[in-house]
């Protein structure tokens, strides 16, 4: 199958001196319009209406408006004309015109990825800005622009030379602004010089919602009272006035929950409350807590369960460290006696036993010491053993993990080299979901006990030690902190060793 060529055009191809407001072309088969208001991408940028006519193998475009003087303008029509049969795009469909005596000979090549895995961006916008004090991706449009096609690669060609501001976004509603809340951005730190050389330009995308923080809503019930915010929080604190408290804790990344006391009488509550985003917008806000009035005698509570860490059914090493139960709500109160940890048939102690340790809000509790191993581990949770905050208690649970057999599994050894000058590292082993399986926080690292799989190891450079990985602020010409990808895919086989698996920081 062949695509449709153009076999002519008024004016042609690469005209100078044009004035005119339309533009005929011609294919050499009967072809059809695909969306070509949102695939037609004209720069430089102009707002110029225009309608466009379709017949047989020709199309008729017409502008409402003349264009600027002695400018060059490009017509990219992506894959907005298809055969009229089999629907294949005509391919790099492009229309270059002046209306001044040449063609500016300008060209920008390069390549858009994402930060976070390292993968080519299809469609991703790359913008071309004229340099002023207040540029604005949000509020200004890019005057020359292009998009990335399924590598990532990008070609803003016929531009005048000169120096521009390089910005790349999602631009998912294709309205050429950037909105910082549900679209990507990567930029080039400093002006780019336009020449008529073929200097390959590369930047990553990444995702910083600067949109201010604020509560959007709150879900009142009887015993619980939910405040939302308006997009994930890093951090949220509550003051409460006086001697005043009540249960709470971030349920998830923005929902704050507050609990109901037993003989709790007071009508509301006035709270305090703190919270700061991941780009370190803070929000103060007084809240009145007001919990709904009771109807009817039975009391409707919220499901009260139980994950663990590792997950139910996974092989645990002999010596099992930092064992953790996570609960869905705050625990009011715990009796270790109530649960009972069986090492093998004859072996079984209580919880009682070991060291316990609780988090903040009560919601994660981890045994602090070892627990052995010398068959499968079992853990039986009974009837009153933990008792949630509002009162209920878990069902009986019983638990089981099977001893884990270390020539079933694969280790990964390696550093990451080129990083002398580098304090502080991330080195994260991802799963094929992109799921961080294991971390290291030192430039030699070694993973112990890996799955059979395919596998991805990323190193971050950790600028401010807070050891996690921190987005950049377009507004504040903050770039993200850098991500380096090991090249290719690595294959974990059981009772193998990987040694030297290095990752050179070498390129941001």
């Amino acid at each position: 199958m062949v695509p449709p060529n153009l076999i002519s055009s008024l004016p042609e191809n690469k005209t100078v001196n044009y004035k005119g407001t339309t533009f005929q072309l011609a294919f050499d088969e009967y072809v059809i319009v695909d969306n070509l208001m949102q695939k037609l991408t004209i720069t430089p940028n102009i707002e110029n209406p225009y309608t466009f006519k379709l017949k047989g193998t020709e199309i008729l475009l017409k502008f409402k408006k003349p264009f600027a003087d002695s400018t060059t303008y490009t017509l990219n029509f992506g894959d907005g004309i298809k055969a009229f049969a089999e629907r294949i795009p005509a391919k790099n469909l492009k229309f270059v015109f002046s209306t001044g005596a040449v063609l500016d000979s300008g060209s920008v090549y390069g390549n858009i990825k994402d930060i976070q895995t390292d993968k080519p961006v299809l469609d991703a916008l790359v913008g071309l800005y004229e340099l002023n004090d207040s540029l604005n991706p949000e509020k200004q449009k890019p005057y020359y622009f292009s998009r990335t096609d399924s590598s990532g690669n990008f070609a803003i060609e016929n531009i005048q030379l000169n120096s521009y501001k390089l910005i790349a976004i999602d631009d998912k509603n294709r309205n050429l602004l950037y909105n910082s809340k549900d679209e990507r951005i990567a930029y080039i730190d400093s002006p780019i010089k336009v020449g008529t050389d073929s200097t390959l330009y590369s930047a990553y995308l990444f995702h910083s919602d600067m949109t201010e923080p604020r509560i959007q809503r709150t879900i009142p019930k009887v015993n619980s009272y939910t405040v939302v915010f308006n997009k994930n929080m890093e951090r949220v604190g509550v003051n409460f006035n006086q001697n005043d408290s009540i249960p709470y804790y971030l349920e998830t990344a923005n929902q704050l929950k507050f609990y109901k006391p037993e003989n709790y009488s007071a009508d509301s509550m006035l709270v305090n409350i703190t919270a700061v985003d991941s780009i370190g917008n803070t929000m103060e806000a007084e809240q009145k807590i007001t919990f709904m009035t009771q109807r009817g005698k039975d009391q409707v509570v919220d499901p009260f369960s139980i994950k663990t860490l590792p997950v139910e059914g996974k092989p645990l090493p002999k010596l099992t460290q930092n064992y953790q139960f996570i609960f869905n709500k705050p625990v009011r109160e715990i009796n270790p006696e109530l649960v009972t940890i069986i090492q093998d048939s004859t072996t079984q102690e209580t919880l009682a036993a070991h060291r316990i340790e609780w988090n903040y809000d009560k919601t994660i509790l981890t045994i602090g010491d070892t627990i052995q191993l010398r068959d499968t581990l079992k853990i039986e949770i009974n009837p009153g053993a933990i008792i949630g905050v509002e009162g209920d208690t878990l069902k009986a649970i019983k638990l089981a993990y099977p001893l884990l057999k270390e020539e079933a599994y694969g280790i990964i050894r390696g550093e990451i080299t080129g990083a002398d000058t580098i304090s502080h590292i991330i080195v994260q082993l991802l799963d094929s979901r992109g799921d961080v399986i294991q971390t290291s926080y030192t430039k030699k690292y070694s993973f112990i006990r890996v799955q059979p799989g395919e596998y991805t190891i990323r190193a971050i450079v950790d600028n401010n030690g807070n050891k996690r990985w921190d987005t950049g602020v377009y507004i504040q010409n903050k770039q993200p902190e850098p991500i380096y990808f090991l090249p290719d895919k690595l294959v974990v086989k059981s009772n193998f060793e990987y040694e030297n698996i290095n990752i050179a920081i070498d390129r941001k």
